[in-house]
């Protein structure tokens, strides 16, 4: 430094001899122990009132727990002023207390914030030093013992995460990645994997024993401060400053894979700062905003908040055994505590997946089936029995839009009245009232414009005071924005959304008043997602009105409250959903409104019917008809006539029009199929799904297929407690060529000389295959489809990394892999799927079963 004295050549040569040594301490002694962490800092007074605030904390068993401040750790029972015993060699604050599987003992994480970091394992039973680590360029964070207790791993504000063999001392790995300080860890309770949470906004999953990034769970919006793994080690959480809680499957222990998410879920109000899990699975969260909150674990749904905090939560305490009570700890050292809450029968994350939905049988039991979207909570809906007597007529009498004045009707009824001109600025509306009992379920459909009418009707039901009657209550649990060009009122594709991957398929979907299902993810970085119905017009749930949006409108995901359970606060809107409708949310009335509506209660209601822009004169008829619903189906067969050679296969579909609520599968069975024909059969249009398509295909050594054949098609399926059995006018009709073309096989794409008969995959799982065409002089390159190229794969599954050009094999190829996977919501079952190419003829493959097994334990 400048004005300091040169070192002599003496002294240079020294330090020189010094490093060229090891530059090592004065004795060995000295060199093998880690130097006491110091900040070189000016002397002050100190404070002439101490205050003491809780840093950590955690339950060690019964009414025993341990709290770390300032350079102590005290270990304390019950209520009791008085400690067992009071740890204070350590270094800065104390940042973490995690105690070991065994309870005997626990890991204090803390340090010196620019200096190091520092963690010691102490004894529970007297409070004395086990060991002690010093390292890190800064404060530790975080630490925990492995679950065999033999290793410890401690990550730091550094950014780094270093696992140490427990026994010796020494460094086993030092793992970088993370771009931020390293908040929270945990091991799965095989020990083999780590979770790291992290500031740079993402998780990490590291191989324990090799130190091998596993995976990068880049989902949150959010500095992650807490993660854990679930008690049985198939998923783990994680939460931090986005305010939201993420649950993922761990797919594998000891190599690389995409661990899929399966929730993320708007918790709380402010930044989450402490996940635990309890010993009978269920989660519990604290934040910021001073609430702890209690979730199933399975699916992340709400069982309600179950302590409010005056400061802080500095630690979860959860009960260890049936009839413990929980408790938090805050930083101002007081004890909040609860009881654990049982779990809520009706609560619903998102839609249920149908059951059984592409199973090829037909469900054992009667079974009543609401209408898409008509929630549990605003009473059970009854289907009667189907009634073809027609329903009387009523002309209406003005005045009749006041609550005195409206008509009395019996149902079923049909109605038929004007809306007039507006009178003194007032739009006219038409009354109607009527008395349902509890849980009947009516349908109410207009038939103005088409009958040519100018009418743009709109219905809704009021209660007997002339308040809109409640259908049911949907909180949003993730918000989003349209990112790329607004949506019409009608399309059904390209729904780009903000974070899509925190999405799920068949969660609903709010945008302004309307409510969308979710049926395809995005299929690349130029598409987004499909609404259901997948294709057409799109429908829309609880009878909402299709609307167009904005570029950059809000949206949310939302999930349906069942009745009477409060909304859990996480700083989302609750939206009331009333019965009304202005246009027919399955769009096959046009401007015409269509609501099903089921009475909460028994009593009288009023049906309201009034222009949706305030218009109205003589000429603005309508007609609209109250009556219970008659479940059934209308299907329409293309593809019948086929023509192919043995080797070769053809495919057929159905569209099927689903009436009146009718969501149950429904079986086409194919009769009478010669032997060496392989067929899709039966082909099972899915619940709530509206088309299937199959496959018939000749084997290419089957001896004695006629050179012409048909197929006699059955449609069946049960519509509430009737059972449908309808044999179709339609025919396949087949006819056996000797013309050579394009032949496709599906082969393990490991071994290609194994045909395949089945492929099995869990929910959240990718597989492969392969496909081998061989092409009888066929040269061009051969196209396999793009989204939809696995032909009546279940609703879920899909050809994965398609790219632009979709599922292809090029010129000059014969073979190609191919990826299948299956979303999370995909249920267990067995569903015959095929390929099928662009060549002439569009032949397909022959059809192999996909059996979708239960989600199983990551391997």
């Amino acid at each position: 430094p400048e004005g300091e004295p040169r070192p002599t050549a003496a002294e240079i040569e020294l330090l020189r001899q010094w490093i060229a040594s090891g530059a090592g301490g004065a004795n060995e002694a000295e060199a093998a122990s880690p130097a006491p962490l110091h900040l070189a800092a000016p002397a002050l007074p100190a404070a002439p009132v101490a205050h003491h605030f809780v840093s950590a904390a955690c339950r060690v068993d019964q009414d025993i727990y341990a709290v770390g401040q300032l350079g102590t750790v005290e270990l304390r029972e019950g209520s009791s002023d008085k400690p067992r015993w009071v740890f204070r060699e350590l270094a800065g604050k104390v940042n973490c207390l995690r105690i070991s599987r065994d309870q005997q003992r626990l890991v204090v994480a803390g340090g010196i914030a620019g200096v190091g970091g520092e963690a010691v394992v102490i004894n529970v039973a007297d409070g004395s030093c086990q060991q002690r680590f010093h390292g890190h360029a800064d404060s530790i964070y975080c630490a925990a013992l492995s679950p065999d207790g033999q290793t410890l791993a401690t990550g730091s504000y550094d950014r780094s995460v270093v696992l140490w063999e427990l026994a010796s001392g020494r460094v086993l790995h030092t793992l970088t990645g993370h771009n931020g300080a390293i908040y929270d860890l945990d091991f799965d309770p095989s020990g083999q994997v780590l979770a790291t949470a992290s500031a740079d906004q993402t998780v990490k999953l590291w191989h324990v024993a090799s130190g091998q990034r596993l995976d990068t769970l880049g989902q949150p919006e959010g500095e992650q401060r807490c993660v854990r793994f679930s008690p049985d080690g198939q998923t783990l959480v994680a939460a931090g400053a986005d305010k939201q809680i993420r649950q993922w499957r761990l797919v594998a222990h000891d190599r690389p894979a995409i661990n899929p998410l399966l929730v993320a879920r708007f918790a709380h109000e402010a930044d989450i700062v402490q996940l635990a899990f309890d010993t009978t699975g269920k989660l519990f969260s604290a934040s910021i905003d001073l609430t702890i909150k209690a979730w199933d674990a399975r699916q992340i749904t709400g069982l309600g908040t179950v302590a409010e905090l005056s400061d802080v939560p500095v630690g979860l305490c959860l009960a260890t055994s049936t009839g413990q009570a929980s408790f938090a700890v805050q930083l101002d050292g007081r004890q909040v505590a609860w009881t654990t809450p049982a779990p809520a029968e009706n609560s619903r994350s998102s839609p249920p997946a149908a059951p059984s939905p592409f199973v090829a049988s037909l469900p054992s039991e009667p079974r009543v089936d609401k209408p898409a979207g008509q929630p549990a909570g605003s009473g059970s809906a009854t289907v009667p029995s189907r009634d073809t007597t027609p329903p009387a007529t009523t002309t209406e009498l003005e005045p009749n839009d006041r609550l005195e004045q409206a008509h009395d009707i019996s149902l079923p009824q049909i109605c038929q009245g004007v809306i007039d001109a507006p009178h003194e600025a007032t739009a006219d509306q038409d009354l109607w009232k009527f008395h349902a009992q509890a849980g009947q379920t009516w349908i109410m459909e207009v038939a103005a414009a088409s009958q040519g009418s100018p009418l743009d009707s709109r219905l809704d039901v009021l209660d007997a005071d002339g308040h809109p009657v409640l259908r049911t209550r949907l909180q949003a649990t993730r918000e989003s924005y349209f990112t790329f060009r607004g949506k019409d009122s009608s399309t059904s594709d390209d729904f780009r959304l903000h974070k899509w991957e925190d999405m799920e398929l068949d969660e609903y979907l709010y945008a302004n008043g309307e409510i969308v299902r979710l049926w395809l993810y995005p299929r690349g970085p130029d598409s987004g997602f499909k609404v259901y119905p997948g294709g057409g017009k799109r429908h829309t749930f609880f009878d909402t009105t299709p609307l167009a949006h904005a570029l950059g409108e809000p949206t949310y995901i939302v999930r349906e409250l069942a009745a009477g359970e409060a909304p859990i606060p996480n700083g989302l809107p609750v939206f009331p959903i009333y019965y009304e409708n202005d246009d027919d949310p399955q769009t096959r009335l046009g401007k015409d409104s269509r609501l099903t509506f089921v009475a909460p209660a028994s009593g009288d209601y009023l049906l309201r019917v009034r222009d949706a822009r305030g218009f109205g004169g003589p000429e603005f008829r309508y007609q609209v008809s109250l009556r219970s619903p008659q479940p059934d189906f209308q299907l329409k067969v293309a593809g019948t006539q086929m023509a192919m050679p043995p080797g070769s296969g053809r495919e057929w579909s159905v569209e099927v029009t689903r009436i009146d609520g009718l969501q149950a599968p429904i079986a086409i069975e194919l009769m009478g199929l010669p032997e060496g024909v392989v067929a899709t059969n039966p082909l099972i249009v899915e619940a709530g799904q509206q088309a299937a398509v199959g496959s018939i295909y000749l084997e290419p050594s089957a001896a004695g297929i006629p050179s012409e054949f048909e197929i006699q098609l059955v449609a069946t399926a049960q519509a509430g407690e009737q059972s449908i059995r309808r044999p179709l006018a339609e025919q396949l009709q087949v006819r056996v060529t000797d013309k050579p073309e394009v032949q496709l096989r599906l082969v393990a794409a490991r071994d290609p000389s194994l045909a395949l008969e089945e492929l099995v995959i869990h929910p959240g799982q990718t597989i492969s295959a392969r496909v081998i065409a061989d092409r009888h002089g066929a040269d061009s390159r051969i196209e396999l489809g793009k989204e939809d190229s696995g032909r009546n794969l279940p609703h879920g599954a899909f050809v994965d990394n398609i790219g632009l050009n979709g599922l292809l094999i090029p010129e000059g190829q014969t073979e190609r892999e191919f990826f299948i996977t299956a979303a999370p919501k995909v249920a267990a079952g067995r569903r015959q799927f095929h390929l099928k190419s662009n060549t002439a003829g569009n032949p397909t493959s022959r059809p192999i079963w996909l059996n979708v097994l239960p989600a199983g334990p990551a391997r």
